[in-house]
């Protein structure tokens, strides 16, 4: 796991620990949602008892939310980092997406469940992972223009442009944990896209009367 992911987990209580990785072992193994588990299975993977699980999560549901937000946090927290220390708009582009793939592949599990239950329109699970989305979009714009990265003007385009480059990014998780050897050119793909977002954005702007 990511060295952020790893310090978030050592400052919660073992078996907790236990619990979260264990569920997304198996979720990830055997295509299982995370409110869906068996709490008899997911002890015996953690090699707890049965009964600790209400120790640490009020429900399955409470376990789901508390792993999506965990990785949630840490791309958050990252990402505000990377483009703070950027000095353009292309080294916040070319650090964000690099960053975000090594998350990727250092926490397998996580991504592959989380990208299979986003987009499973009858997941149950789908509606918190859209929020996450939103919230990742949303503290994306407040970095980009804190740091005056993009010159986009409307606050509601930017924030769409940057729901859908996250949406992108999460999956391309899916050829990423396919093909790890394939990382930079995924990479690379990915950072082109993004540039053409934001220009096409940008462009597409310029051409729109001023709003009255």
């Amino acid at each position: 796991m990511s060295a952020m992911v790893e310090d978030e987990l050592a400052n919660m209580p073992e078996g907790k620990r236990k619990l979260v990785v264990a569920a997304l072992k198996i979720a990830a193994r055997d295509g299982t949602p995370l409110n869906s588990l068996g709490l008899r299975e997911l002890a015996r993977e953690a090699d707890l008892n049965h009964n600790t699980f209400y120790r640490h999560f009020e429900d399955l549901d409470d376990l789901a939310r508390s792993t999506i937000e965990l990785i949630a946090q840490t791309i958050i927290e990252e990402m505000r980092h990377i483009r703070t220390q950027a000095r353009t708009t292309a080294d916040a582009t070319e650090g964000v997406v690099n960053f975000f793939l090594e998350l990727v592949l250092k926490n397998p599990d996580a991504f592959a469940v989380g990208v299979r239950e986003l987009n499973t329109v009858s997941s149950p699970l789908r509606p918190m992972l859209l929020k996450v989305i939103d919230k990742i979009a949303q503290q994306s714009v407040e970095q980009i223009r804190h740091g005056q990265l993009v010159a986009v003007k409307d606050d509601s385009v930017l924030l769409e442009v940057a729901r859908d480059i996250t949406v992108q990014m999460f999956n391309a998780a899916v050829p990423l944990l396919r093909a790890p050897a394939k990382k930079q050119s995924i990479a690379q793909a990915l950072v082109n896209s993004i540039r053409r977002q934001f220009l096409g954005a940008m462009a597409l702007e310029s051409l729109l009367p001023p709003k009255a």
